[in-house]
Formats: structure tokens, sequence, C-alpha cells
């Protein structure tokens, strides 16, 4: 197959004009500012007519498609990824802070991170979806922490390092991904995951809770995954509306909320959850949002906001 030949924006408009897509005036201008790859090879799934596309050999989009309608499904997905960000960063320090402290806490030393005896067995480790071995994991997560405490120029590690000639676990988590930090958590021996837990739980107000006051080291290692994962996707630009990702790829937008809530406060989620409805309420009568709220469950989520069952304890 050869390669696509450079099309001008205006031979862009032309494609998909005859395509069956209906520009307008401004169409030009939107693939000039977005790029046509980015709008519409990431946005068109919910347009195809997939039995003219199979018979014409390249993409139809169903009668009456609009490229405005496009757009707002493109402008509705970066908008949900920079609201669901701003909230996953929220739960992200809350992760640090419990899994640095808990450590901390149990072992004094500030090079204990280093060592292999710090953390689980390989009986204890519990894999995750992307089925990494154990002795990988332990190599690959101690070697980032020695080559993050050794050479990174952040002013409050370099600063540690300079000062006390080393830079202990409560520093450095300032400097780690927060994907080190699910790897992290998945060492840790099982009693010190349970106190991470517990922290959590406390640290967003959960305690005594019927629905949230309590939760297990192997909820966590799913979720902490999940959780980071979506984050990616945000931090990425790619799709959120459509994401799905974990084992067998079995967790969608709508399952992660739930994820979420258990790692944020009940006024923190309870925020976002306005903020998320008041997104929803402002594009739902466009054509493609409405596919879309219904192929990855933000019907659920409305239910539970009109019948009161959201906030539950």
């Amino acid at each position: 197959m050869g390669a696509k030949p450079f099309l001008t924006i205006q031979e862009q408009v032309d494609l998909l004009h005859a395509r069956g897509m209906k520009v307008d005036e401004k169409t030009p201008e939107v693939l000039m500012r977005e790029g046509y790859y980015s709008i519409v090879n990431g946005y068109k799934d919910p347009f195809i007519d997939a039995e003219r596309t199979a018979q014409a050999g390249e993409d139809r989009y169903v009668e009456g498609s609009k490229f405005s309608d496009l757009c707002a499904l493109y402008t509705f997905d970066r908008e949900l990824r920079s609201l669901t960000f701003r909230y996953l960063i929220l739960a992200e320090a809350k992760v640090k802070t419990a899994v640095a402290y808990t450590f901390s806490e149990a072992h004094r030393s500030p090079n204990d991170y280093l060592l292999q005896s710090s953390f689980c067995s390989e009986q204890e480790f519990v894999p995750t979806s992307d089925g990494t071995e154990y002795a990988k994991e332990v190599s690959g997560l101690t070697g980032i922490l020695g080559r993050r405490a050794e050479k990174s120029d952040s002013g409050f590690v370099s600063h540690y390092r300079d000062t006390y000639g080393s830079v202990p676990l409560w520093v450095l988590v300032n400097d780690l991904t927060f994907g080190n930090i699910e790897h992290f958590f998945n060492l840790m021996k099982p009693a010190e995951q349970r106190g991470v837990c517990k922290m959590i739980v406390a640290s967003t107000g959960r305690t005594g809770s019927k629905r949230l006051g309590y939760f297990d080291e192997k909820k966590a290692i799913v979720s902490i995954e999940t959780l980071v994962k979506f984050r990616n996707v945000c931090a990425h630009d790619e799709r959120l509306y459509c994401a799905r990702v974990g084992g067998r790829k079995s967790v969608n937008y709508i399952k992660m909320v739930w994820m979420l809530e258990r790692y944020l406060t009940p006024a923190e989620f309870s925020s976002f959850i306005r903020d998320l409805t008041t997104l929803l309420t402002r594009y739902v009568k466009a054509y493609a949002i409405k596919h879309v709220l219904k192929e990855i469950g933000f019907v659920e989520l409305l239910k539970r906001v009109e019948d009161g069952t959201l906030f539950e304890a």
C-alpha cells in the first residue's frame, strides 16, 4: 500500500464532502488550526456508515453527518481530558503521600528503597494486567529509583543529595511519576500495602463510611493501575471518551470514575461530578455525544445523579 498523498486544506475539505460529510465555511479554519488527522481520523467512528464503507473500500459517512458534530465530539473529549486530569492529579497526590509515608515509617534508613529485602517476596507479589515478572519489576523499580536519587536535577532532590549525601523516599517521591508509584505500591509488603489503603481512607475523610470506609490491597492494585493508565491517556492527548484499560481492556471511563471516587474527598468528588454533568449538559444535544453517552456508561452516572444515590456513604 502506497503512502497517502499530501492534501491541501481545500483538498481535505473536498475529500470530506465527497465521502458524505456536510462541511461549512468554518471547516477550513478548523482543519488548519487542529489538523485533519487529530479531528477526523481520531473521532470519525460514530459517523462511519460501515456498510457503505465496506462497499466503497474507503470511508463513507452516515447520511446527514456534519463536520460541526464531529468537531463537537473532538472538543468535548478535549474538555473531558482536561477536567478528568485535574481530579486524577488530586488522587495521585494522595497515593504518593500514603506510599512514601507508610514505607518510610517501616524502613527508616534513607536508602532502604534500593534494597530488594525492603519489598515483598516473589510469592507475595501480585502481577498486574501487563504480566510483568517479579524479578524484572524489582530490578526495574530499584534502577529507576537509584538513577533519580543520583542524577535528578530537581532542586529539592539535589539539595538533599548534596547536603545529606542521600535522598529519602519522602523527598524523592516528588520526582517520581504516578506510574513509578504504581510499581512501588505493587512491590510493597502486604502489611504496608494495607497501611497505604488505611491512610488513603483516612486522608479522604472516608473513615466509618459504609461504602468507602475500607478497601484491601488487591482492589488498590487494580484501581491504582487504572488511574495511572487514564492519567496517561489524558496527559498524552489520546481519546478518552472511548478509552478501555486493564486486563482484557475491561475498564471504561465510568468504571474509572467509581474507582477514582475512593481517592477523592467527598467534597472533591462532588465537585468532579458537578463539573462532569455540567460538561455533559453543554454537549448532550450533539449527535455524536448521544451515542457516546450510551456506549460508555454515562447514562448510569446521570441516573445516579437524578435519583440521589451518587453521594451515599
